[in-house]
């Protein structure tokens, strides 16, 4: 049985033709009657199998590093239905699979020019409009209710099944829908038997005819209800099933096809999106304040409503967002923000300064190198833009990167390319990019310092975040959140509490590094406080100030002590940047102590990058190199 292929991978498209009706697609030397080219995949991916009539099955090997996926849904290890001309996503691979049939190829197949009229079911009709008009449709629409009946009148337009029944499994929304020809959202019997089959396996069912099926005919529910054809899938979004979609014929000798199921999975599957986005919203809008993986978006201050109304509104889409404001505002945050709530949300977050990395090696950090590329190069090493593969980078501090490498990173926005240091091979990446920079580009591609072409290409969208001077209202939320991030790490019994003397001082600072350095003095003050309750002096607010209003040529020594602020005790030999110093080596052995060694744990409890965290480690000698 003929089976046509086409397959997109890092070496080109190109098409193929397989006459046995078993075969299997896998990596290069593999022996499989079809290759494709993946990083990082070795041996047999996926099996094939084509039977008489037509219908194809495919099934996954058991441990790949990747998750094949079609239209409804990912592929298993046991063999299942799979939808003729549909796609499969191979990690970065295209494969397109559909079955030839024995006619040769100068015979063009009949159709009766009835079928062109827009009638249900028909090939040619209404079906694209149909499934245009809902993809519209649920553009606009807010409650779950209102996103079923549009899938379900779709499902109607556009296949010839005679009701559609859908179940939601939702704490806000679900329930139990229906609609049957010609108008009627009055509920009717289901093949109970059949959904029960698609929420225990969470896999397609169909029954093209019921009469020839020697399961299906036996369950009560298609005898009494004289259900001729039937097919239910599972609604799949944020990983989990949110519910089944159904559908049926009870004319009879009425049929569902093969490309009625397609049909139906494509409703089923822009349903799931739709829902996907609407719980996922919803969660967030919904989300506990204390809960500091989105403490970034959680804000009481109108300065802050229209960029958390744009970050609800980017992170669904795959655009490149770039992110700008102040040093400090959160940026890294609001990146992770907008890669969690995508449909990446699964895959790697790759945060990378571009600012820290030495310029001689950023090339080498984001495309990798070959073994013996250059000096130093005794392992070959993936990139930082490989190992974001179907998730999002972040290039925090754009602003700082070299011209030259500007023009490298323009190729990879424009063809998701990237090409490691000494060799020739192009590797495929699918990556999100978010860019973020305090600094003024617009300045920088006038005086020639940044290339005009990427500032273009990076502000798909843009993202302003507003200083903390602007948010003045969270002030009082973000010090209750940093001192519990503080009383968890430093291992207190409970977060420490803010005086109302320092809570008033803490309004009066103008916060010239924003979010970070309230959190750092946060944190400062909650270790100087031994666990009780944060007073003015434990803020170190007005020796900080003074560091940062110093004349050029001054020193931290000249700098008066102003009026109401902590002196020192008598006979004290350091400075305040050695105290500091000292503080931080001691929460950087009691984060590292309480992770068990693990670094990025540790790096997490201490609120910093990984990166940044071992550079820390190593300066103050916790760490051999």
């Amino acid at each position: 049985m003929p089976v046509s292929l086409e397959v997109t991978d890092r070496s080109g498209t190109r098409e193929h033709e397989v006459a046995t009706d078993r075969f299997w697609l896998g990596a290069a030397r593999s022996g499989c009657e079809v290759e494709v080219d993946l990083p990082g995949a070795a041996g047999r991916l996926l099996e094939v199998v084509a039977d008489e009539q037509g219908r194809l099955q495919v099934r996954a090997e058991p441990g790949l590093p990747f998750p094949i996926r079609c239209a409804t849904g990912d592929v298993g290890a046991r063999l299942e239905p799979f939808l003729d001309g549909d796609v499969l996503n191979l990690g970065p691979a295209l494969v397109k699979l559909r079955y030839r049939s024995e006619r040769g190829d100068d015979e063009a197949e009949p159709i009766d020019p009835a079928v062109l009229a827009a009638s249900p079911g028909s090939p040619v009709g209404a079906w694209y409009r149909t499934f245009m008009e809902m993809s519209d449709h649920l553009e606009g629409l807010k409650s779950s209710g209102e996103m079923v009946a549009a899938a379900m009148a779709a499902v109607l337009e556009s296949t010839g099944a005679d009701r559609v029944h859908v179940e939601l499994d939702l704490d806000e929304g679900g329930g139990a829908f229906y609609l049957s020809r010609p108008d009627s959202a009055q509920p009717f019997r289901v093949s109970r038997s059949l959904i029960d089959q698609v929420r225990a396996a969470r896999q397609v069912v169909h029954v093209p005819i019921a009469a020839s099926d020697p399961v299906a005919s036996s369950f009560h529910s298609v005898r009494s209800e004289g259900i001729s054809a039937a097919v239910a899938l599972p609604v799949k979004a944020l990983g989990k099933t949110l519910g089944v979609v159904y559908a049926d014929c009870v004319s009879d000798g009425a049929m569902l096809s093969a490309e009625d199921l397609q049909r139906v999975a494509f409703c089923a599957r822009m349903l799931a999106t739709a829902l996907g986005n609407r719980v996922l919203v919803a969660s967030l809008l919904g989300r506990d304040q204390s809960d500091a993986e989105h403490w970034a978006l959680a804000s009481s201050s109108p300065a802050c409503a229209e960029f958390i109304q744009r970050v609800k509104l980017y992170a669904p889409a795959d655009y490149t967002v770039l992110l700008r404001g102040e040093t400090g505002t959160g940026k890294e945050v609001v990146a992770r923000a907008l890669h969690e709530l995508s449909r990446r949300a699964k895959g790697p977050f790759v945060p990378v300064n571009c600012a820290a990395i030495p310029e001689q090696l950023m090339e080498s950090m984001l495309f990798g190198h070959e073994k013996g590329s250059f000096t130093g190069a005794v392992q070959p090493r993936r990139g930082h833009f490989e190992e974001a593969h179907g998730g999002t980078i972040l290039l925090d501090e754009i602003g700082d990167m070299a011209v030259e490498l500007q023009a490298k990173i323009l190729r990879v926005l424009q063809d998701r390319v990237v090409v490691p240091i000494g060799s020739q091979r192009q590797i495929r990446v699918d990556v999100r990019i978010v860019a973020a920079t305090h600094q003024d580009l617009e300045k920088m591609v006038r005086e020639g310092s940044f290339r005009q072409d990427l500032y273009y290409r990076l502000r798909e969208l843009e993202v302003t975040l507003p200083s903390l001077r602007e948010r003045h209202e969270d002030l009082p939320e973000l010090a209750r959140r940093f001192l519990f991030e503080a009383g968890e790490e430093l291992g207190y019994e409970q977060a420490p509490e803010l005086s109302a003397d320092a809570a008033t001082r803490l309004a009066q600072h103008p916060w010239p590094g924003n979010i970070r350095e309230l959190r750092h003095v946060i944190k400062g003050a909650a270790l100087r406080a031994g666990g009780g309750p944060v007073r003015v002096a434990d803020l170190d607010l007005d020796r900080a100030g003074a560091a940062c209003t110093l004349p050029p040529g001054g020193s931290a020594a000249a700098a008066p002590t102003p009026s109401g602020a902590a002196s020192e005790p008598d006979g004290a030999d350091t400075t305040w940047k050695e105290r500091l110093e000292a503080q931080e080596r001691a929460a950087l052995e009691r984060t590292y102590e309480q992770a068990g060694g693990n670094l990025t744990k540790a790096a997490e409890l201490f609120g910093v990058p990984r990166t940044t965290y071992r550079e820390k480690l190593l300066r103050h000698g916790l760490l051999e190199t």
